[in-house]
C-alpha cells in the first residue's frame, strides 16, 4: 500500500474528510486531495503532523515509497545467478533486512540481488552461499560481522527473482520490515521470522504465514489462499476492490474483525465456500485477532 492509499485508509478509520484532516495538519484541502491522489508527497513537516495525528511511524507512512519496487535507482547492488534445470524446492535464509521481494523472472537462473543506498561495502559485507541437493536448494544471504542487524534492518534490500517454469513450493526464514511477493505463480510460499508489511501482488499460490509480529497484509490481485498464523497477536488485511474472497477461522480464541472492530467470524468455521472465490483467508493459531479492511 503507498502513501496515497495509506492516507486515505487512515482519514477514513477515524471518519474525518479532507476538509478536516487539512484543518487538523494547517494545510489545504486541494493539499489532501493531490496526496491521496498520489500526485505528491508531503514535506517532512506535514509527514511528521501526520505521523502524529494518525499515530503512525514515519517508516509505516513510507514503506511503499522506500520498496525495491518503486523508482529508486540503488547506489550499490551485489547480484548471484545460479542455473536451475527443474523444479525444486527452495530454502531461503536471508536474516535481517529492510524488504524482501519474491517475483519470478523469464530467464532459466535464480536471481539473488542485493541493494542499498548506504552499504558502500555490499559485496563484502552480503554473500549468498547456494546448496544444491536432489529435489531442493538452500539460499543463504550471510551478513559480515562489520554489518550490524541495525543497519541491514534500516538499509538492506533483497530481490529474489525465480525462473518462471521452476516456481515450485518456498520457505523464507527472515527478520524484515516488508515482505513483497508479485508477479508470480507457485505452489505455496511459507515465511517464518519477524515482519510489519506483507504485500501479495498479482500472485496465485497459498502464501504461509507463520510469524507473532503484528502484520499489515495488503492484497491486490491475489489468487489462492493466505493462511495467518499467529499466537497473541492483532493483524490487519486489506482487499483491493473487488476481491471475492472467504473467511476460515481454524485457531483456538481467534476472530476476524471488519474495520469497525466487529467481530465478524469468531468461531472456528471449516466449511468450504458456497461460491467461486478468489482467496481464501484461514486463521490459525492462538489468541489472535485479524481485522478485515475493502478498498472502496
Amino acid at each position: 500500500m503507498n502513501f496515497a492509499e495509506k492516507l486515505k485508509e487512515l482519514r477514513k478509520q477515524k471518519s474525518i474528510s479532507q476538509e478536516q484532516l487539512a484543518e487538523k495538519i494547517f494545510v489545504s484541502r486541494q493539499a489532501i486531495t493531490k496526496w491521496e491522489s498520489g500526485n505528491g508527497l508531503p514535506d517532512i513537516e506535514n509527514l511528521i503532523a501526520i505521523s502524529s495525528l494518525f499515530n503512525e511511524s514515519l517508516d509505516s507512512l513510507l514503506s511503499e515509497e522506500k520498496s525495491l519496487i518503486s523508482k529508486h535507482e540503488f547506489l550499490y547492488e551485489s547480484r548471484t545467478e545460479y542455473d536451475l534445470d527443474r523444479q525444486k524446492k527452495i530454502d531461503f535464509h536471508i536474516g535481517t533486512a529492510h524488504e524482501v521481494i519474491i517475483e519470478r523472472t523469464k530467464d532459466e537462473k535464480i536471481q539473488i540481488v542485493a541493494a542499498s543506498n548506504k552499504l558502500s561495502f555490499l559485496a563484502q559485507q552480503v554473500k549468498v552461499k547456494i546448496t544444491e541437493h536432489d529435489k531442493r536448494m538452500d539460499v543463504v544471504v550471510k551478513h559480515s560481522t562489520d554489518l550490524s542487524d541495525i543497519s541491514a534492518l534500516e538499509n538492506l534490500f533483497i530481490l529474489i527473482r525465480i525462473p518462471e517454469k521452476f516456481v515450485a513450493d518456498a520457505e523464507l526464514s527472515s527478520e524484515l520490515e516488508n515482505l513483497k511477493i508479485r508477479d508470480i505463480t507457485f505452489d505455496t510460499i511459507e515465511f517464518s521470522g519477524k515482519a510489519k508489511n506483507i504485500s501479495i501482488t498479482n500472485a496465485k499460490g497459498v502464501v504461509s504465514l507463520d510469524t507473532n509480529s503484528n502484520l499489515l497484509v495488503a492484497a491486490n490481485r491475489a489468487k489462492g489462499k493466505i493462511e495467518i498464523n499467529q499466537w497473541h497477536a492483532v493483524s490487519k488485511i486489506n482487499f483491493a476492490e473487488n476481491t471475492n474472497f472467504y473467511l476460515k477461522n481454524t485457531g483456538r480464541f481467534t476472530r476476524f474483525v471488519d474495520s469497525n472492530s466487529k467481530i465478524i467470524c469468531g468461531k472456528n468455521k471449516n466449511d468450504a465456500p458456497d461460491t467461486e472465490t478468489d482467496l481464501i483467508v484461514e486463521l490459525g493459531g492462538w489468541k489472535s485477532e485479524v481485522q478485515i479492511v475493502k478498498a472502496d
